[in-house]
């Protein structure tokens, strides 16, 4: 007999469609999870870095004492409508009513007025650090607003070494045939690295044309919307960071195969982790861990969380 898996945050089916088709939240809520089995939630005032949970969920469900969201104005730039943010219009009386306890921040993390430092126990971040072009700066500013003893939560993908690192933000056009073979992906697992710009330029231009060349090498290798860190990069940068680093994984393994392992490690020596999509880690401002209870119970929960977290959306 099978056993469905527990919804995530403890909504019922009801809740988690409401949530899903109004503010079009997916992984967002099973990161959310996995975040909350590690740091309960109540009560906290959280600093949101890179999204915009919406009122009615994080403060009249979960029970947050006030939570700030930080939005990058170039991210809003590119996305639109399609923003997190933009979609939170369905939560407008919660909102109203939280005045005060809830807000939204249209700036980068870097440039967070200085009467936010100090002000919050948990910084919560969903696929965002991939997007974060100077990150040891932000981690700094990050650990600024944090209370001793505060934590910050990230959980981001795909990362620059995962076989979809380029995390390109466009498609394929209308104009092209999406059903022929030829033009049925932009790249092949792990293309933006096994390949030189000039490599890829052609591989484009040859399969579709000029202007789709040009514009897949920009968002490739040129533009700001990822800051191709590796995945050991992050670790690095925690380590060298103002934090402590309580927990650090890997997510989201994808097979690699053993010639395509070993080709990526000539072409990027000291580099090793390709097979993983992104990054998990909980990082910590000095100055007590009394406010986190990491119990072995919890830390399971998590655990099984965070490898259903595909599943179930």
């Amino acid at each position: 007999m099978q056993h469905s898996s527990p919804l995530p945050l403890g909504l019922n089916p009801e809740q988690l469609a409401h949530y899903q088709k109004v503010f079009n939240l997916s992984y967002h809520l099973n990161y959310l999870e996995v975040c909350r089995q590690r740091i309960p939630l109540q009560g906290l005032d959280v600093l949101e870095v890179g999204g915009a949970m919406p009122a009615s969920l994080v403060i009249d469900y979960l029970g947050c004492n006030s939570w700030t969201s930080v939005e990058a104005p170039s991210y809003d730039e590119e996305l639109g409508e399609a923003n997190q943010f933009h979609r939170n219009a369905g939560d407008f009386d919660q909102q109203q009513r939280h005045q005060g306890r809830y807000q939204h921040l249209d700036l980068d993390i870097e440039d967070i007025p200085q009467d936010h430092y100090g002000q919050y126990d948990l910084i919560f971040s969903i696929a965002c650090f991939e997007h974060i072009s100077r990150l040891p700066l932000a981690l700094e500013v990050m650990h600024r607003c944090l209370r001793s003893g505060g934590k910050l939560f990230t959980m981001h993908s795909p990362i620059w070494s995962a076989f979809d690192g380029h995390h390109l933000p466009v498609g394929i056009p209308e104009r092209f045939d999406r059903n022929d073979p030829v033009r049925n992906q932009i790249f092949a697992p792990w293309g933006h690295l096994l390949q030189t710009r000039q490599q890829t330029y052609q591989d484009i231009f040859n399969r579709f044309d000029r202007e789709f060349a040009e514009e897949i090498i920009y968002y490739t290798y040129n533009s700001g919307h990822i800051n191709r860190y590796f995945s050991e990069d992050y670790l690095s940068v925690f380590q060298a960071s103002t934090f402590d680093v309580v927990e650090h994984q890997i997510t989201f393994p994808f097979d690699t195969d053993v010639a395509v392992q070993q080709v990526l490690e000539q072409l990027y020596p000291g580099y090793a982790q390709f097979g993983n999509n992104g990054v998990l880690a909980v990082l910590q401002r000095s100055g007590g861990s009394d406010l986190i209870d990491f119990g072995s119970n919890q830390a399971t929960k998590a655990a099984d969380c965070l490898k259903s977290s595909v599943a179930i959306f």
